[in-house]
């Protein structure tokens, strides 16, 4: 029988250059894995982002859309005042007319109760640095913040035959609005850092005033 110390002997083991072939393989797998692993989280983050921008877009333009689609009741039939006028330049936004206490007039002192909701007789949306804001006459004691997401939006004002108004902030040319078209481009409310990350959405639409032939 073999001595403890002669079957220690006779059993074969890893060399140091097998090891270190085995831990190289072993990295490289592991680095492939790492990498899989981070692309997988960017897109994920990119995706949830994107998701988050578009729904935010969705909201504010939807809420807009739907005033300047009521805008310009006039149940009198006076068209004394318009149911759309942007604002004066450098300003950026618009101004929604409604009589809803039907005397003829445009009255931005009084409330008027609507499908028992408390109504001013004119809302303001208006964009100061990157934050788009509402104020409804009477109804809000200072502008409400709609949205802070977003990087840039414009207001394109149209006519009856669909063409551009000119100085649509004049008095003389804001009764021609019957179309606003508004583009919005919103960020996530938390951006990502990385710019491999970081995403934006452009979200168009176009809203015409129902109120007004």
């Amino acid at each position: 029988m073999k001595s403890l110390r002669a079957l220690l002997r006779s059993q074969a083991g890893y060399t140091l250059a097998e090891m270190l072939v085995t831990a190289a393989v072993i990295g490289i797998v592991m680095a492939g894995l790492l990498s899989l692993i981070q692309s997988g989280s960017q897109m994920w983050v990119v995706g949830a982002n994107r998701s988050e921008a578009q729904q935010s877009a969705r909201l504010v333009l939807h809420r807009m859309a739907e005033e300047i689609r009521v805008g310009g009741w006039d149940p009198k039939n006076t068209a004394l005042f318009p149911a759309i006028q942007a604002l004066a330049p450098p300003n950026t936004g618009f101004v929604i007319s409604n009589d809803w206490s039907a005397d003829g007039s445009i009255q931005t002192n009084t409330i008027t109760v609507v499908n028992g909701a408390n109504r001013g007789e004119q809302i303001t949306y208006d964009v100061v640095s990157n934050t788009l804001r509402r104020s409804e006459s009477q109804v809000d004691a200072s502008p409400v913040t709609v949205t802070d997401a977003i990087s840039s939006i414009s207001f394109t004002y149209r006519d009856a035959d669909d063409n551009t108004v000119t100085n649509p902030h004049l008095a003389a040319n804001a009764p021609n609005i019957r179309t606003v078209e508004i583009t919005v481009t919103a960020n996530p409310d938390n951006q990502a850092t990385s710019n491999a990350q970081k995403v934006s959405v452009t979200s168009t639409i176009r809203a015409r005033v129902r109120n007004r032939s």
